[in-house]
Protein backbone atom coordinates (compact mmCIF):
# COMPACT_ATOMS: atom_id res chain seq x y z
CA UNK A 1 0.00 0.00 0.00
CA UNK A 2 1.41 3.60 -0.95
CA UNK A 3 2.03 5.71 2.11
CA UNK A 4 -0.99 8.25 0.85
CA UNK A 5 -3.35 5.64 1.32
CA UNK A 6 -1.78 4.45 4.42
CA UNK A 7 -2.03 8.21 5.95
CA UNK A 8 -5.80 8.72 4.62
CA UNK A 9 -6.78 5.72 6.20
CA UNK A 10 -4.90 5.50 9.49
CA UNK A 11 -6.56 9.14 9.94
CA UNK A 12 -10.06 8.30 8.88
CA UNK A 13 -9.73 4.84 11.09
CA UNK A 14 -8.73 7.49 14.32
CA UNK A 15 -11.34 9.66 13.47
CA UNK A 16 -8.82 12.42 13.21
CA UNK A 17 -9.15 15.42 10.05
CA UNK A 18 -6.90 16.64 7.63
CA UNK A 19 -6.63 19.89 9.60
CA UNK A 20 -5.96 17.75 13.10
CA UNK A 21 -2.87 16.27 11.05
CA UNK A 22 -2.02 19.47 9.65
CA UNK A 23 -1.81 21.25 13.32
CA UNK A 24 0.02 18.54 15.25
CA UNK A 25 2.64 18.45 12.61
CA UNK A 26 2.95 22.30 11.58
CA UNK A 27 1.90 22.35 7.82
CA UNK A 28 -1.19 23.74 5.96
CA UNK A 29 -4.52 21.32 5.02
CA UNK A 30 -3.62 21.37 1.38
CA UNK A 31 -0.21 19.85 2.41
CA UNK A 32 -1.71 16.96 4.31
CA UNK A 33 -4.44 16.44 0.92
CA UNK A 34 -1.24 16.37 -0.85
CA UNK A 35 0.05 13.40 0.70
CA UNK A 36 -3.38 11.68 0.57
CA UNK A 37 -3.73 12.38 -2.73
CA UNK A 38 -0.32 11.32 -3.77
CA UNK A 39 0.59 14.19 -5.22
CA UNK A 40 3.69 15.45 -3.09
CA UNK A 41 5.15 13.47 0.27
CA UNK A 42 5.77 14.29 3.56
CA UNK A 43 8.86 16.14 4.56
CA UNK A 44 11.25 13.69 6.35
CA UNK A 45 11.89 15.27 9.55
CA UNK A 46 7.71 14.66 9.76
CA UNK A 47 7.63 11.12 9.29
CA UNK A 48 8.20 10.84 13.34
CA UNK A 49 5.76 12.45 14.52
CA UNK A 50 3.16 11.78 11.83
CA UNK A 51 3.74 8.18 12.59
CA UNK A 52 3.57 8.64 16.62
CA UNK A 53 0.24 10.72 15.56
CA UNK A 54 -1.35 7.66 13.01
CA UNK A 55 -0.31 5.00 16.13
CA UNK A 56 1.95 3.63 13.58
CA UNK A 57 5.51 2.75 12.98
CA UNK A 58 7.85 4.14 10.05
CA UNK A 59 7.96 0.74 8.75
CA UNK A 60 4.30 0.68 8.04
CA UNK A 61 4.01 4.11 6.96
CA UNK A 62 6.74 3.38 4.45
CA UNK A 63 5.43 0.15 3.44
CA UNK A 64 8.80 -1.46 4.14
CA UNK A 65 8.28 -5.28 3.52
CA UNK A 66 11.27 -7.74 5.16
CA UNK A 67 11.24 -10.23 2.47
CA UNK A 68 12.36 -8.92 0.03
CA UNK A 69 10.98 -10.11 -3.75
CA UNK A 70 12.67 -12.46 -6.45
CA UNK A 71 12.81 -9.12 -8.88
CA UNK A 72 14.65 -7.00 -5.85
CA UNK A 73 17.03 -9.65 -5.09
CA UNK A 74 17.90 -10.10 -8.81
CA UNK A 75 18.34 -5.98 -9.15
CA UNK A 76 20.48 -6.04 -6.02
CA UNK A 77 22.84 -8.75 -7.57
Amino acid sequence: MKISQIIKEKRKHLGLTQENIAEYLGVSIPAVSKWENGTTYPDITLLPGLARLLKTDLNTLMSFNEEMSEVEIKMLL
